[in-house]
Order: C-alpha cells, then sequence, then structure tokens
C-alpha cells in the first residue's frame, strides 16, 4: 500500500489512487498514519474526534469508522489495518508515505549540502517539495493531534525550503530566487534565516540598497513584535553589504546541520532538532517578565542562561515554553526539550544520564554509541553542541545537581525551570509570582470562554481570587467549566467557597493542585531535618497567621530562634512559603488549606505549646507580633 497524505488523503491500492469516504474515517487513517508500526487506542481515538463530551456510542462509531475505511482499501485491508487488543494498528512499508519519501529526500538533500554538492542538493530537495500538494490531512478533521501533526510537517516543509534556496544561492541563481524570498519573508517574517537569504539574492544581483532595505525591515518587525535585535549573523551580513566586501560563509540560520557519531563518516542527523512541546494555548499575560527574560537570552554577550523560577502551580513550564517559542529564530541550531520530572508527584526525577541519552539521541547520536557513564555523555553532548547556537529547555528540575551535567557548550542558550533557585550553577535567576487579578479573569476568560465570563462578571471574580492567581488553578477551573458548557460559573464559585474542600475541587483528570503542593513537600524527604520541616508548615497553618516572624514561628514551634531561622529558610527555598523582606515570611492561602490536610495526616495539632510558657503568654506573643507587623506597610 503507498498512502498521500501531504494534501488532501489518498490510497493506492495497486490500481488506483482512491480518497476514503467521511471526514471520520479519513481522520482515524490520519491518526493510525501517525502512529504507523504501533497501536492507537480506541480512547485516543475517541478523544480526538469528541474531546468536549464523547456519546455513550463513540466505541460503537469507532468500529463503523474503521469498517467504513476497510470497506474503501478494498483487499488491502485485512493486512493493513490491524486489530489490536486496545484499538487499531496501521501496518505499511516504512516508505509507504509520501512523509517518509520526504523525509529520506531531505535528509540526502541536506547531506549533500554539507559536503558542499549544491548541484546534486538541490535535485534532491526539489524532488521532496514537489511530493506537496496542499496542506497535508486537508480534508480530515483538525482534531488536536492532527492540527500538531500539520504544524510539524509545515515546519519541515518551511526548513527543506530553506535549504533548496541555500543550494540555489550557492549555485550562483541568487537573482531568480528574489521574488520567491520576498514571498516568504512576508509570511514568515520573524525568520531571520530567511531574510538573510533575501538579502544575499539581492546583494547577488547588484541590489545593494534593496538588500539593506531589506535588512531594516526585518529589524523593525523583530524589534516591533518580539522586542529583540537581530542574531548577529544577520547582523554580520549587513554589515558586510554596508561595507561593500564579499559576503561571510552561509550565517548560522541557513547553514544545514550535520551531526556525526561516533564511528560514522557521514551526517546522522541532517536535520536541527525541534522538540519543543507545542505552545500554551490561551498564553495570558507576563509581558514583563517575557521581556525581561528575552534580554536576559538574546543579550549582546551571546546566548544567555537563565533559571525560572516560583512555587507549584505559578506556570513556570507555560512560560519557558511560551519563550522558548518566541526565541526560535534566534537559535538557529535547534531546541532540545527535556521534562526532567521534578514536579509530578506520580513519576522519580530523571536521572542525569537518562536525559543525556534522550538529547544525544535526538541529536542524531545511534543508540549504541551513547556512553552510559554520566560525565562521558554529558562531554559527548558539550561536544555536540558547542558553536552549534542550540536553546536547551530543562523543565521541572529538581536542583543543581540534577542540571549540571545537562549543559550545553558554548553559544548555546538554556533555561532551565525549577521551585528552586539553583544557584549553584551560575545561571541569572527570574522569580515568578502569582498572576495579577485582571491577568487571571483574562485567562479564564481564554479557557473557559468570554461570553461566560463577561455574563457572570460577579461569579467569575470569585472563582479567580479563590484561585489566588495561579494558572495551574485557573486551568483547572477552565477544565471543569469546559466540560459543563451549559451550567453557570456560580456553580463551581459556590462550590470553592467552602474551604474544606477547596482543593477536592481543584483538581480535574490529571492535573491537581493538591499534587503539586506534594511534590514540594515531598523534595524535602532528602533533608535531616525533613520531619522538623513538616512540623513547622503544618504549625503555622494551623495557627492561621496572615504573616510570621522568626520569633513568631519559634513561638509557636517551640524552637530556638537559629534553628526557627534555618528551617523557614529551607522551606522558602522549597517554595513552601513567601518572603516579602528578610524576616518576615507568608503561606498563601491555598497552601495553607494543603498543610493543614498535612497536620491531620502526621497527627500534628497545635496543642503541642511549650511547657514552660503559660497559654495566655503564648497567645499573648502571637497577638503583639500580628500587631507589630499590621503597623509594617504592605504586610
Amino acid at each position: 500500500m503507498r498512502l498521500q497524505v501531504l494534501g488532501p488523503i489518498r490510497v493506492w491500492t495497486g490500481s488506483d489512487w482512491v480518497s476514503v469516504p467521511g471526514s471520520r474515517p479519513r481522520t482515524l487513517l490520519a491518526l493510525l498514519t501517525m502512529g504507523a508500526g504501533r497501536p492507537v487506542t480506541t480512547a485516543h481515538m475517541i478523544a480526538e474526534l469528541w474531546p468536549a463530551k464523547p456519546p455513550t456510542t463513540a466505541a460503537t462509531l469507532i468500529r463503523g469508522y474503521i469498517l467504513q475505511l476497510r470497506r474503501a482499501l478494498g483487499g488491502l485491508a485485512g493486512e493493513t489495518v490491524l486489530t489490536r487488543a486496545s484499538g487499531y494498528e496501521l501496518r505499511c512499508a516504512a516508505d509507504a508515505t509520501d512523509v517518509a519519501r520526504f523525509d529520506a529526500l531531505t535528509a540526502r538533500g541536506r547531506a549533500a549540502l554539507a559536503k558542499g554538492a549544491a548541484e546534486e542538493a538541490h535535485l534532491l530537495l526539489t524532488q521532496a517539495l514537489a511530493l506537496w500538494r496542499g496542506e497535508p490531512y486537508s480534508d480530515a478533521l483538525l482534531t488536536t493531534a492532527v492540527s500538531a501533526e500539520v504544524s510539524r510537517l509545515d515546519e519541515r516543509r518551511l526548513t527543506a525550503t530553506e535549504a533548496r534556496i541555500e543550494a540555489g544561492l550557492l549555485q550562483g541563481h541568487g537573482p531568480e530566487l528574489i521574488q520567491e524570498l520576498q514571498g516568504l519573508t512576508g509570511e514568515h517574517p520573524l525568520r531571520e534565516g530567511l531574510w538573510g537569504q533575501l538579502m544575499r539574492a539581492l546583494y547577488a544581483a547588484d541590489r545593494r540598497a534593496d538588500a539593506l532595505e531589506s535588512y531594516r525591515r526585518a529589524r523593525q518587525v523583530l524589534v516591533e513584535e518580539l522586542g529583540l535585535e537581530p542574531g548577529p549573523d544577520l547582523q554580520e551580513l549587513h554589515h558586510a553589504i554596508l561595507e561593500g566586501r564579499s559576503l561571510p560563509g552561509p550565517g548560522a540560520s541557513a547553514r544545514p546541520v550535520a551531526i556525526l557519531s561516533a564511528g560514522q563518516e557521514g551526517p546522522a542527523s541532517a536535520s536541527p532538532p525541534l522538540e519543543l512541546p507545542r505552545d500554551v494555548p490561551a498564553f495570558t499575560g507576563r509581558q514583563k517578565d517575557l521581556a525581561s527574560l528575552q534580554r536576559r537570552m538574546t543579550g549582546s554577550d551571546g546566548p544567555g542562561a537563565v533559571v525560572i523560577t516560583g512555587g507549584g502551580g505559578m506556570g513556570k513550564s507555560a512560560l519557558a515554553i511560551h519563550l522558548a517559542h518566541l526565541l526560535r529564530n534566534h537559535f538557529p541550531g535547534g531546541c532540545l526539550y527535556v521534562d526532567l520530572q521534578g514536579s509530578r508527584e506520580t513519576l522519580k526525577p530523571l536521572q542525569p544520564a537518562e536525559a543525556l541519552g534522550r538529547m544525544l539521541r535526538a541529536l542524531g547520536v545511534a543508540p549504541s554509541d551513547v556512553p552510559t557513564e554520566t560525565a562521558e555523555a554529558a562531554a559527548r553532548f558539550r561536544s555536540l553542541t558547542t558553536d552549534r547556537g542550540m536553546l536547551v529547555l530543562l523543565d521541572n528540575a529538581v536542583d543543581g545537581a540534577q542540571v549540571a551535567p545537562l549543559l550545553p557548550g558554548e553559544r548555546c542558550g538554556v533555561v532551565s525551570t525549577s521551585r528552586r533557585s539553583l544557584t549553584s550553577l551560575g545561571h541569572a535567576v527570574h522569580h515568578l509570582n502569582a498572576l495579577s487579578e485582571q491577568e487571571s479573569l483574562t485567562m479564564l476568560g481564554g479557557l473557559a470562554g468570554d461570553d461566560r465570563v463577561a455574563a457572570e462578571p460577579d461569579a467569575a471574580l470569585r472563582i479567580v481570587r479563590y484561585c489566588e492567581g495561579l494558572p495551574l488553578a485557573l486551568r483547572i477551573v477552565a477544565a471543569r467549566l469546559t466540560s459543563r458548557p451549559r451550567w453557570p460559573l456560580r456553580w463551581l464559585a459556590d462550590k470553592l467557597e467552602n474551604e474544606q474542600h477547596r482543593l477536592d475541587e481543584l483538581q480535574a483528570e490529571d492535573l491537581s493542585l493538591r499534587s503539586s503542593f506534594a511534590v514540594s513537600l515531598r523534595d524535602l524527604e532528602g533533608d535531616p531535618s525533613r520531619e522538623d520541616l513538616t512540623r513547622l508548615l503544618c504549625l503555622l497553618a494551623l495557627s492561621r497567621h496572615l504573616h510570621v516572624t522568626i520569633p513568631l514561628a519559634a513561638t509557636v514551634a517551640d524552637t530556638a530562634l537559629d534553628q526557627t531561622e534555618e528551617l523557614l529558610d529551607k522551606l522558602l527555598d522549597a517554595r513552601l512559603l513567601d518572603s516579602p523582606e528578610p524576616g518576615r515570611y507568608h503561606m498563601p492561602h491555598l497552601l495553607r488549606l494543603f498543610a493543614e490536610k498535612q497536620a491531620v495526616h502526621h497527627h500534628i495539632s497545635h496543642k503541642s505549646e511549650p511547657a514552660h510558657q503559660p497559654r495566655n503568654a503564648l497567645l499573648a506573643a502571637m497577638e503583639q507580633e500580628d500587631s507589630a507587623l499590621q503597623l509594617i506597610p504592605n504586610c
């Protein structure tokens, strides 16, 4: 069987190309094609076709659509669409799809370009791009998975187009490529590689003024859209044209990437890896955070390294992923992403050796050549990434020891997210705070529907206040509201009003605010004073003081001042407390509710008062501390 998906879906039955009737059977074929060689579960198919509220007969309908698909395939059905225990599997040859042929031709073309065979590269890349007949999967439903695959394929098409144009420029065909490049820079104005190619093509056609004007327009777009100056390659090209000298070789933004594994003679991976998760839908606010982070990552000294830190549910990963998508064009060597699993209650944090193995394989190192020893794998990773201009996103790190071996070589950017500041790395640290009330309302509207928020503004305001500006909490309540499109917002606001069950309401499917807080508590397990830390956290929650000083905490826990200060600082480092200034601490209300439940679990009660101090004196000390704090602004 042969299959075309780079356009409307078509199947070669042996005598003719046929279209599968019905958008839903075509969509199932699309899902099976994307998962070729492994089963696609019925549950996944149902979630794709009916993301909001599947019918009770969904599984039966899936079987019917599969039957329609098999009928369309005729005699090929029995050996192609196989029934598995959990779903269905598409079995076909490795080169049966036009996507596989496109990838093979593109890899050969970029390999030829890497060794300077521009004519051969141009021929192969032209053949690869000729396989496209329009938008991939254009007659299937744009489900979540199909949309993600279409975006991925479109990016690969554009990358192949850039490589084909590069081959044409190297052959001296710059003047003939100007019109095409003008169209591409109009469609993709943030792609610096295309602007560089247009400038080179114009300069080759003796249109120096137009080449300089192209740089001016490129810089204007980048500054206005991203607040960023052009990268060093584009700036160097601009200077060369200004001075009327020979142009530098193709910049990093246009160079094909070739990575060698041990023992290989040719490129192991012809295309730069682009492993970022999809950008976060309805990303809201954080404009000041983004502007600050972009400046750090694209400074004049070269690519930066930054740690985004904040408490559980603060949206660190969402911000980092959104930032990485904005910075992609500044890192032409590609983007690597690893979830280090430091914020998953049900998963163990990833070991550095395993994370290095994943990144080395993404860079084209054969699995059998990946070193098993961490130090050796880290050295190989640094060697392969030095001067590559890559961006490495290390998400959900536990501590600096986990991250240190994963740092790339020179001229690569690094963004890490962690609840801890990872100060041992020496990277810039960006602390993330809760969303403002207006940002929270905007986010809730973007996820659950602006019309619903506008229809019940009071209920919406109550909901966001109960969520305390935590993006995770807002995503949870939005998910619950989305699954009940006809229910009023007042219903959920009333449920959240009950403090005893508020955390129970802030969970949906695999999202849970309680689990997010539990990870911070789990991170204390390796500390020798973990029992004292848990006890102090629970006692502070039970005491219900809005603000805590070191003397007040020492009174509550009946511990010495120096020991109390050390414990408070450790809770602060674990993001289980906030601190507006030295010596003052605060526990957010949602975290307080979590800690109160932990007190019950650990059999900790507030009645454990110091024996040498009468109860009236204890309360008097607490009240005196609270009274003093009320006189301090911004408490």
